[in-house]
């Protein structure tokens, strides 16, 4: 329990420090600062932020359930970081046997609380935003589990912690499966180019449109961790890094900087990609990624 609070508060540094370095990369690539005022280099502006957002008032809207209203962040941010129990350190007592179902029931009962905050705001928005959410989910549900049950047809295990020590080097066995882990990647986490629940250009903020202070800031802290969640769970599933470094602790520190990789590569995407269309991602999922990866599937299994 000890070793699992202690990541989740690590996972909350981290994502805050993050969110300030996106903001840093995102000035450099559009050949501005970014955040440049809070103490050196902006580095303590996620701190000033979260003092910001908590402090300020918690308000309802008019017409809204208040407790569908408060119950939505709650959902998406318990969903978020219960994740983290699978985490393998060496330290940790617990196992998880069917480890990676749990994952994939975990993540997809978030797009509940996604859905509950936008049909709650009572806006056309943000019910629009938490409908596409839905939509995208559903659609890349089954992409994302054959993709996953590639790897882990060779390794033979669910338990993530006998996955990191696999050995199974898929970035390079199941290239054009590791490619496609990072499409589905940005269309769960719904980042660009496949943000259509936040299309700034179309929906204003999307679903949590109509929610300020610390809603605003639970739902932030959720969609980063998701992000952090699912950069550390291809690390894990396609490089199986601990087998390579055996010695103390060092397979959890190549995990964390794989992880950082991968979030980063997800902020760069944000920074030089345009937004996709909706009918066409919906389209590339059914008709493109679902039948390619029911034959790979099927070519894996037969092997």
């Amino acid at each position: 329990m000890v070793i699992l609070l202690f990541t989740i508060v690590i996972v909350l540094v981290g994502v805050a420090f993050v969110i300030v370095t996106e903001r840093k990369g995102l000035g450099m690539v559009q050949l501005r600062q970014g955040p440049n005022k809070v103490r050196v280099k902006g580095i303590l502006q996620p701190i000033a932020d979260g003092v910001k957002l908590f402090k300020k008032e918690f308000l309802f809207l008019y017409f809204s359930s208040k407790v569908i209203y408060m119950v939505g962040p709650c959902i998406c941010f318990v969903c978020a970081y219960s994740m983290w129990v699978l985490f393998p350190a060496r330290l940790a007592r617990h196992q998880f046997e069917l480890g990676v179902l749990y994952f994939l029931c975990v993540s997809s009962l978030s797009v509940y609380g996604v859905f509950l905050v936008g049909w709650v705001c009572d806006s056309r928005y943000a019910f629009l935003g938490a409908m596409r959410a839905v939509a995208q989910t559903v659609s890349y549900e089954v992409v994302i589990r054959l993709v996953i049950f590639c790897p882990l047809l060779f390794i033979g295990s669910f338990d993530l912690s006998v996955v990191n020590s696999s050995g199974f080097l898929g970035i390079f066995f199941m290239f054009e499966v590791c490619v496609a882990w990072v499409f589905v990647m940005l269309a769960e986490t719904h980042r660009t180019p496949f943000d259509f629940v936040e299309g700034e250009s179309e929906l204003v903020a999307g679903y949590n449109v109509e929610f300020g202070g610390v809603g605003f800031a639970v739902l932030a802290l959720s969609e980063y961790s998701n992000i952090f969640f699912i950069s550390f769970f291809r690390g894990v599933v396609f490089v199986g890094i601990r087998s390579l470094f055996s010695f103390y602790l060092a397979g959890e520190i190549i995990t964390v900087v794989f992880m950082t990789v991968f979030t980063y590569l997800v902020i760069c995407i944000r920074g030089v990609l345009p937004r996709f269309r909706y009918d066409l991602l919906m389209k590339t999922c059914w008709t493109l990624l679902l039948p390619l990866f029911l034959g790979l599937f099927g070519f894996f299994l037969c092997l």
